[in-house]
């Protein structure tokens, strides 16, 4: 890996006083790839793939609000200072654990109202996704908002265009690649998942094994993140990526039991 620079202006279009960025075509690509993904797992567990559009539709928004709000925790005083700012059009600021939460209760519900199996549902989304994810990380790269610290490594990322969202000072610092390292993580996880997938016999188990082995990444990942420290040092993201990794545990394990 060698120092990668973007000049590319994550801003392509005015439309009055909305700004239209990069991140949110991407976003969208990455939403329609994985419910490719998320409609082909549906159909190899027996489940109508039209279920995906009615999932989707719902699950999206749900998603944003999550997001926005996991974000605005994550830089509470910013928003204290700034109310103005804490609901706003652009698709920016998106937390993913506040995503999963917003997707997978969405998700839920649908299940619920069309009585379908909630836990092999869920399990259609472990690879779905961590594919999504990775496209969706290329908008995060253009847009410079999961920006890393300064490095002296061979690698990095080095932002010039003054619209990318990481502090002036960062402008033309290599900084980590930290959206480079989680897609790289994403990769091994892929890797896993397809190798663990036919041998989880019990529903709810790959999805469970995708939250763990995410949350396990993000938690090492997130040391080079330039995040607000909210506990023992640690972020935001790294004390609900614990708080997830250590709850899978017994959820597999009654998952198990409920099935034998």
């Amino acid at each position: 890996m060698a120092t990668i620079t973007i000049t590319i202006d994550p801003v392509f279009a005015h439309l009055g006083p909305l700004s239209l960025r990069w991140y949110g075509v991407i976003m969208a690509i990455a939403v329609i790839v994985g419910a490719l993904v998320f409609a082909g797992q549906l159909r190899k567990r027996g489940i109508s793939s039209d279920h995906a559009i009615g999932m989707v539709i719902i699950a999206v928004p749900v998603g944003i609000v999550g997001a926005r709000l996991f974000h605005i925790v994550d830089d509470f005083g910013f928003y204290w200072h700034h109310p103005g700012q804490v609901w706003t059009l652009q698709l920016i600021g998106l937390a993913i654990y506040g995503v999963l939460t917003g997707g997978v209760l969405a998700v839920v519900i649908y299940c619920r109202w069309k009585r379908l199996p909630v836990w092999r549902v869920l399990d259609c989304l472990a690879l779905a996704i961590p594919v999504g994810q990775i496209v969706g990380k290329c908008a995060n790269i253009v847009n410079g908002d999961t920006w890393g610290y300064p490095t002296r490594l061979p690698w990095g990322i080095v932002y010039k265009n003054p619209n990318a969202l990481l502090p002036a000072g960062l402008l033309g610092v290599p900084t980590q690649p930290t959206p480079i390292y989680e897609q790289l993580w994403l990769l091994v996880m892929i890797a896993i998942l397809l190798w663990a997938m036919p041998r989880l016999k019990t529903d709810g188990t790959a999805f469970l094994l995708y939250l763990g082995l995410y949350s396990f990444g993000r938690f090492f990942i997130s040391f080079e993140r330039v995040n607000n420290l909210l506990f023992l040092g640690l972020r935001e993201a790294q004390l609900v990526a614990l708080v997830v990794f250590v709850g899978v545990l017994p959820v597999a394990w009654w998952l198990h039991r409920r099935a034998t």
